[in-house]
C-alpha cells in the first residue's frame, strides 16, 4: 500500500503511466504524419521523401521506448500491443516509402516540354561517347579556357571536361541553369558530382578530364537549353569565381 502510494505521488512515476496507458498514441500519430507528408512529395519529391522518413523514424523510436516502458512497467498486454503495432506500422511504412519512391520515379516529367528550346537561341550538343575533342579546336584555344560536355551511358548522365590557364589550388564545379527561367538545376548534386580538386595548375591545359554529372529535371529525349557555369572556389580564400559559361542542349536522368 505503501508503495503504491508512493508511485501516485511521483510525478515522474505519473508521466511514464501515462505514456503506457496510451501507448496506442503513438503508431497513430505516424499514420497521420504520413497522410500529411505524402501530398507534399508531388511539390518537393525528394524534400517530400525525407520528411516523410524522418517523421517515421522518430515516431518508430517513441513507440518502442513505449514498449520497453510497458515492459518495465510489467504492463504485459500492452507490451505486447506496443511492440506488435509497432513493427506493423514500421512495415506498413517501409512499404509505402518504397511504393512512393516507385511511383513518384516512373512519372514522366514535363520539364522538357514546359522550357521549350527558344528560337534562334545559339546552343551546343554534347559529344556521344567515345568522341573526342577536334585538336584543332583546342589549338584555337590554347590562351583562352574550352569546357566539353559528353553524353555518358544514359541521357541526364553528363561528363565534362574543362582546359584552362594557370589557377591556383582549389576546386572546379558546376552550376547548371535553364536558360528561359533561370531555374537552378539539380543544385546540391551537381555542384557534389561535379567538383574536382586543382593543384599546381600553372599553364593552359586540361583541369578536369570526364568528370561525370547528372542533370534530374526532365526525361530522356524531352530535350531543353541550360546554361552550364564552371565555377572555381580558392582554396587560401574560399573566393568563388565564375570561370566560363556555355549553353548546352541537355535531356533529363529519368529515375
Amino acid at each position: 500500500m505503501d508503495n503504491q502510494n508512493e508511485n501516485n505521488s511521483n510525478p515522474d512515476s505519473k508521466k511514464l503511466c501515462f505514456f503506457v496507458k496510451y501507448w496506442w498514441v503513438f503508431p497513430l500519430a505516424c499514420v497521420i504524419c504520413s497522410l500529411l507528408v505524402i501530398p507534399s512529395l508531388s511539390h518537393d519529391y525528394w524534400g517530400g521523401v525525407s520528411a516523410f522518413v524522418i517523421t517515421s523514424i522518430i515516431l518508430l523510436i517513441f513507440q518502442f521506448c513505449i514498449f520497453v516502458l510497458c515492459l518495465f512497467q510489467k504492463k504485459w498486454w500492452r507490451a505486447i500491443g506496443a511492440g506488435i503495432c509497432g513493427i506493423g506500422c514500421f512495415l506498413v511504412l517501409l512499404t509505402t516509402t518504397f511504393a512512393v519512391l516507385a511511383y513518384a520515379g516512373s512519372q514522366p516529367s514535363s520539364f522538357g516540354k514546359e522550357h521549350p528550346i527558344p528560337e534562334g537561341i545559339a546552343y551546343n550538343i554534347p559529344l556521344k561517347e567515345g568522341e573526342t575533342i577536334d585538336e584543332k579546336v583546342l589549338d584555337s584555344v590554347s590562351e583562352d579556357s574550352f569546357l566539353q560536355i559528353w553524353d555518358s551511358y544514359q541521357g541526364g548522365i553528363y561528363e565534362y571536361s574543362l582546359y584552362y590557364p594557370a589557377l591556383p589550388d582549389g576546386k572546379v564545379f558546376l552550376r547548371c541553369f535553364e536558360v528561359t527561367e533561370n531555374i537552378h538545376l539539380s543544385a546540391g548534386r551537381i555542384r557534389m558530382d561535379s567538383s574536382a580538386e586543382v593543384k599546381d595548375h600553372t599553364e593552359f591545359g586540361i583541369v578536369v578530364d570526364k568528370q561525370k554529372f547528372i542533370i534530374s529535371e526532365g526525361d530522356w529525349g524531352d530535350y531543353y537549353a541550360a546554361r552550364i557555369e564552371v565555377w572555381f572556389k580558392n582554396a587560401n580564400t574560399g573566393e568563388e569565381t565564375k570561370l566560363l559559361e556555355k549553353i548546352y542542349r541537355v535531356e533529363g536522368w529519368e529515375r
